[in-house]
């Protein structure tokens, strides 16, 4: 086992701020790394890392909605898509916020670009969901069909934060 540096951390629910320590276990020559705690001490939410959520993630998330066979392969759901990269309403908001937000003609234009000097797969397929994404936009339905797969998701995170600020509220110091 190797301890790997130790970092503050905020927790995404209390906004308290603790330190985790990182071990790394080499089991059949793959490294595992276990954060401890686990969770925050001040209300048990779990240790979750995402990634900032830009017009990449975003983009992602359209695919997704337009079933894009890797996106669909690796999320099978925009609401299984957010619950990868989103702890909270917010973020879910922040998504939504930048997907209504979306230039589908800057997208189009970059992967044509990108295409002539590289014939990427990945690329291609892209170009081929962008007209549907796009023309979904102008008829407002993306947006409508986006805020609909993520409302149980949000109604879930309101759900986990409740109960971890309850937790939260009992461990506090009067």
């Amino acid at each position: 086992m190797r301890v790997l540096p130790s970092a503050p951390v905020t927790c995404f629910v209390c906004g308290s701020t603790f330190t985790v320590q990182n071990r790394m276990e080499m089991k059949d020559g793959q490294a595992d790394v276990h954060p401890e705690p686990s969770a925050c001490p001040f209300c048990d939410a779990p240790l979750l890392a995402i990634p900032e959520l830009n017009v990449g993630i975003a983009k992602g998330m359209l695919l997704t909605h337009a079933g894009a066979p890797e996106e669909k392969k690796a999320y099978r759901t925009v609401a299984r898509y957010l619950e990868q990269f989103t702890r909270t309403e917010a973020e879910v908001d922040t998504l939504l916020k930048l997907a209504r937000e979306f230039d589908f003609d800057a997208w189009e234009a970059l992967n044509r670009r990108l295409l002539q000097h590289d014939k990427d797969a990945s690329l291609k397929m892209e170009l081929k969901f962008i007209p549907k994404l796009r023309k979904e936009a102008e008829d407002g339905g993306l947006l409508e069909q986006l805020q609909r797969a993520a409302a149980p998701v949000k109604d879930a995170y309101r759900a986990r934060w409740n109960h971890h600020m309850a937790i939260f509220r009992q461990r506090k110091p009067s």
